[in-house]
């Protein structure tokens, strides 16, 4: 009888435990029991809190999905850089998130930023 009682006390202090035990996060959010960026998606649970962040950048009118001779710039819409055309690493983004723009200036105004790698 008392070994039964102790083993419910000590079920439910871990079901409190998990409850209140998640991370303390000064400056990212709690992702299972770690912290990620700010800007990331907790994959592995819920986070307590929701990051600060702007929406994803909205498309104009302008962005399309079929490439055509003029589209010189290319983005993943999962990202947030854009890249050359032909680059490396544009070529490495997932054909069905791969959206394309006339010019530099369409791709920032869509929110994206341009890429740091050498020649993109």
């Amino acid at each position: 009888m008392r070994r039964a009682l102790f083993g419910l006390l000590g079920l439910s202090l871990l079901l409190v435990s998990n409850a209140e035990g998640q991370k303390n996060c000064r400056k990212g959010i709690p992702c299972g029991n770690s912290c990620i960026a700010a800007n990331r998606v907790c994959r592995s649970g819920t986070p307590t809190t929701r990051p600060t962040t702007s929406p994803a950048p909205a498309r104009s009118d302008s962005t399309v999905n079929a490439p055509t001779n003029n589209m010189v710039w290319v983005a993943s819409s999962r990202g947030h850089t854009y890249y050359r055309r032909g680059c490396s690493t544009a070529r490495r983004l997932s054909p069905a998130n791969v959206i394309y723009f006339r010019t530099e200036e369409e791709a920032q105004r869509a929110g994206y930023s341009r890429s740091r790698s050498r020649g993109c």
